[in-house]
């Protein structure tokens, strides 16, 4: 059975990655939605906060076992949609799991104004299904930030504004088909550590 395409899927909270990823995803007759959050989420006692500095090994520990999923999924045929706040300097986890798998990775960053974000952080609270999603303002702006200066190619990123997940969905579609969000083996950021939101 050939291999399908693994989509990494990622932007600041209030983006709307969770909402657009399983729009995409549905599009394919064989596919995977994976949120990557599920995988932090297993982490039982010693957890740290993912956003914070101190962080980082333990996270690359986490997004380890979440690539190796991700492309085992698509090398078994399903069209993979991978969801969560992933960084450039992650991005090697995946490309080396794809590699052992023959999957072709692609990576899409959804970007709205940090105005937006916030309103939609704050609205979703009362939300069942964002119960207990991040809501601290200053993270979230730090979290917002980071993808703003870690340097993504044009190329991968996708503008939200205020469009509707189905429209997000379907340009992601589109240019995923197109090979527009392919990652280059090696030319992404490397594994860096974040830096951590004050205060």
């Amino acid at each position: 059975m050939p291999t399908a395409p693994l989509l990494l899927l990622t932007g600041s909270p209030g983006c709307g990655k969770t909402t657009v990823a399983p729009l995409v995803a549905d599009r394919y007759e064989r596919s995977v939605c994976l949120d990557l959050d599920w995988f932090f989420a297993k982490l039982r006692s010693g957890v740290i906060s993912p956003w914070r500095e101190e962080a980082h090994a333990q996270n690359r520990i986490v997004l380890h076992a979440a690539a190796e999923a991700a492309a085992a999924f698509a090398a078994g045929g399903f069209v993979t949609v991978a969801e969560g706040i992933l960084y450039p300097f992650m991005l090697d986890l995946f490309e080396s799991a794809c590699v052992r798998n023959g999957v072709t990775a692609h990576y899409a960053v959804l970007r709205a104004p940090i105005e937006l974000v916030q309103q939609r952080v704050q609205d979703r609270t009362i939300e069942p299904e964002h119960a207990g999603a991040l809501a601290d303002a200053t993270v979230v702006s730090d979290l917002w930030t980071q993808f703003e200066s870690q340097g993504v190619h044009e190329r991968h990123r996708v503008e939200v504004g205020r469009r509707s997940p189905d429209e997000v969905a379907e340009e992601i579609d589109r240019r995923l088909r197109a090979g527009e969000f392919r990652l280059e083996l090696g030319s992404e950021p490397g594994p860096g550590a974040p830096k951590a939101p004050e205060g």
